[in-house]
């Protein structure tokens, strides 16, 4: 079976915008059982014709100060050093909106001018411990090298069909794939309650932002087109882009119990982090493989092959995660029954294929794009050391 295929991308925004994303097959190279044999499927893209940058989109820190305040105090003695009005939040402030606790949001942070803050409120207000990192956002950034919006939407249905969050995103139905176009309008990428069957997907659209975990949850994933910055949804203020600057991004939003497993606490953690560890847990993405070998099955294994083949290129990824751990629960929850007919029968089940079983399935590492991600991840951290 052949498939090689284009889709097209389309807009939701602006309905009338489409963009043609090629995918090209090959028989895999790759001795692992779990893959021999099978047909890969790579999307027709060039990265050479991106640049790729990581940025520190924001950071939370908790500070906790001897005496109390109040916020406009805090953001008098932040705002000199960062060269911005930064988010103050005071937390359960008494009367007259004093606290001693207060978490500021640093937009676009350099780490170095993060530690100069948490000196200049420790002088002002004496600490009674470090800033405590709350939360975190990283970005990867992919802008054509020659300004282009469709070059920019293939990026997205790139960066969105083949994301690998290496992760359980499904039991918990605000975890799952979805995207929005407007605030408060969300829609899920896979019918809620058919993850077996691509019949009732709904493929994101490229001028929507594609999402993967709740609000506020310990990891969550945004893929969009970057066409506006400094946004303020509060105020509602934003500065558009001119098109040289329109790019493709991942962003990836870390909280405070996934931080501490990567042992960051306090800033002077963030400062020695190594950012490229991130790309493997975080900026992962996967190619996926497919059966071409049919001679001698069931006319219904072609079929759930080629429901799998259109679950990706709807739902890419993650969908096809989401497909083969409901077929796996269904082929579990049915073998109780199976067994007892067949025992009657006088023959046996066979045993479960542990093929294409594991985190990565099926998949295969998407190596150019996890080194892409990987080099700009290196340079944030080598950016940040200066």
């Amino acid at each position: 079976m052949n498939y090689s295929t284009t889709i097209i991308l389309k807009g939701i925004k602006d309905p009338a915008r489409q963009v043609a994303l090629e995918y090209a097959s090959a028989i895999t190279t790759s001795v692992q059982r779990r893959v021999a044999g099978r047909t890969v499927v790579r999307p027709v893209i060039n990265l050479g014709d991106y640049t790729c940058r990581a940025v520190i989109d924001w950071v939370v820190i908790s500070f906790w100060f001897e005496r109390s305040t109040q916020l406009q105090f805090v953001q008098e003695v932040v705002e000199p050093i960062i060269g911005r009005t930064p988010y103050v939040e005071p937390i359960d402030p008494a009367p007259g909106n004093v606290s001693t606790e207060f978490q500021i949001r640093f937009q676009e942070p350099r780490l170095k001018l993060l530690a100069e803050c948490e000196d200049a409120l420790d002088k002002k207000f004496k600490l009674q411990m470090h800033g405590i990192v709350r939360s975190i956002e990283i970005s990867v950034d992919f802008k054509p090298r020659s300004p282009s919006p469709d070059s920019v939407g293939r990026m997205v249905g790139v960066l969105s069909r083949h994301l690998f969050p290496d992760r359980d995103f499904i039991t918990v139905a605000l975890d799952r794939p979805r995207f929005s176009w407007r605030r408060g309008k969300s829609t899920f990428v896979m019918g809620a309650n058919n993850l077996l069957s691509s019949d009732a997907d709904r493929p994101a659209p490229i001028d929507a932002t594609f999402y993967i975990g709740r609000k506020d949850g310990q990891v969550g994933w945004r893929v969009m087109e970057k066409l506006i910055d400094n946004q303020n949804i509060e105020a509602g203020t934003f500065d558009i882009l001119p098109p040289s600057q329109h790019r493709a991004r991942i962003e990836v939003t870390l909280d405070r119990q996934e931080l501490i497993d990567l042992e960051v606490d306090f800033i002077h953690d963030l400062r020695r982090f190594n950012f490229s560890k991130l790309q493997g847990r975080y900026f992962q993405f996967m190619l996926p493989t497919f059966e071409n070998r049919f001679a001698g099955k069931h006319p219904a294994y072609r079929a759930l092959e080629i429901d799998r083949w259109r679950r990706f290129l709807n739902a890419g990824i993650v969908g096809l995660v989401a497909m083969e751990g409901a077929r796996r629960s269904f082929r579990q929850a049915a073998r109780p029954a199976l067994k007892r007919s067949l025992r009657v029968k006088g023959r046996t089940i066979r045993p479960l294929s542990r093929l294409g079983s594991g985190a990565s399935g099926s998949f295969l590492a998407y190596e150019t794009l996890n080194g892409r991600a990987a080099m700009a991840l290196e340079k944030l951290g080598q950016r940040e050391a200066e």
